[in-house]
């Protein structure tokens, strides 16, 4: 691919300069791809009905053409531009998430790119939080954005984070800081019943109960995007079991002449190896406020160069699913 020279755009991440919103979006109505801040994570925004401009997305990534992408809206009215017809619960869904981080599969209009459809007849649909994010897509128009990182490494939650990865790759980042979140959204398919959760996020299954009650689950078949590593480190990430095993896989893994970091937030249970580790990082025993810190740790040991990363697991519960989720993908690419 061309060597594009990135423009890094300084930008108020609560009144955005109308100035700046506006030179992004020329770019992207150019066909350009910009990267911009959501409540979540970083995304990786193009014109979703502009099929060459969709593309230089997967260029920029390195994502496989099969894994389809989440298109990002402004406003309610956008929607009927994208979806052909929107289920009653659905409605009910937007109502209580968005703007917020819950995307919903459903069929889409042939008008958006089919890259972005990955072919297929479905899109997922959301509507970022950040006014950033907002006040981009109402100047340039719905964004197909995945996030602004190379595929299969963890996804950005800072400006630096995107650079690292994908400077020279695209046109320009909407510098905001760093995003509040962390954890991306929660992906639900509306296109069958009971609607599945394709993949764990910023919604947990117990709040899309409260407003659908008994018609949502968990997805067992896996989707495209499950097909290809996610959450990739240098760094080999174990899951702990029982504080005890740490102690001795530390010991063994030292002798072979590893750099191991340890992740945990129950202080009194592995405070005792602390000073054995190479790295220590201490998390909220919040699932929640943890994931605002996940990625930033995977990226950090890589940069530090550890070779393995232990784990205290968080309950597979809340706000819980979504950071297990995300922390079995990383452990497992080394195995798969």
């Amino acid at each position: 691919m061309n060597h594009l020279q990135t423009k890094c755009y300084k930008v108020d991440p609560e009144t955005p300069e109308a100035s700046v919103i506006a030179e992004a979006a020329a770019l992207i109505r150019k066909g350009e791809v910009v990267a911009f801040p959501t409540e979540t994570v970083y995304g990786l925004g193009a014109d979703a009905f502009n099929e060459e401009a969709v593309c230089k997305i997967f260029i920029a990534k390195g994502r496989q053409p099969d894994n389809p992408l989440i298109v990002h809206i402004s406003n309610m009215n956008q929607v009927s531009a994208l979806i052909k017809s929107v289920p009653d619960e659905a409605r009910l869904l937007m109502d209580r998430f968005w703007p917020g981080p819950l995307t919903m599969v459903m069929e889409s209009l042939p008008s958006v790119a089919s890259a972005a459809r990955a072919g297929g007849n479905t899109v997922g649909v959301r509507m970022p939080r950040h006014p950033v994010a907002l006040a981009l897509i109402d100047e340039a128009g719905p964004l197909a954005a995945p996030s602004a990182n190379l595929s299969g490494r963890p996804s950005p939650t800072t400006p630096e984070h995107v650079k690292n990865d994908l400077d020279g790759r695209i046109s320009a980042i909407l510098d905001a800081g760093p995003t509040g979140m962390g954890i991306e959204s929660t992906v639900l398919d509306m296109t069958q019943k009971p609607f599945r959760i394709l993949r764990p996020g910023g919604i947990s299954m117990e709040e899309l109960e409260e407003v659908l009650p008994g018609m949502v689950e968990t997805a067992e078949a896996k989707g495209p995007a499950d097909r290809y590593p996610h959450y990739q480190t240098r760094a080999r990430v174990i899951l702990l079991s029982e504080p005890a095993d740490v102690a001795s896989a530390l010991h063994e893994y030292k002798k072979q002449g590893k750099k191991v970091g340890l992740v945990a937030h129950s202080d009194e249970e592995y405070r005792h190896i602390e000073k054995e580790s190479d790295l220590v990082y201490w998390l909220p025993p919040s699932a929640e406020e943890a994931g605002k810190r996940l990625y930033a740790v995977l990226r950090d040991a890589d940069e530090r160069g550890l070779d393995i990363l232990f784990f205290e697991p968080y309950p597979e519960e809340g706000k819980g699913s979504a950071l297990m989720y995300r922390l079995k993908k990383s452990s497992q690419r080394l195995e798969e």
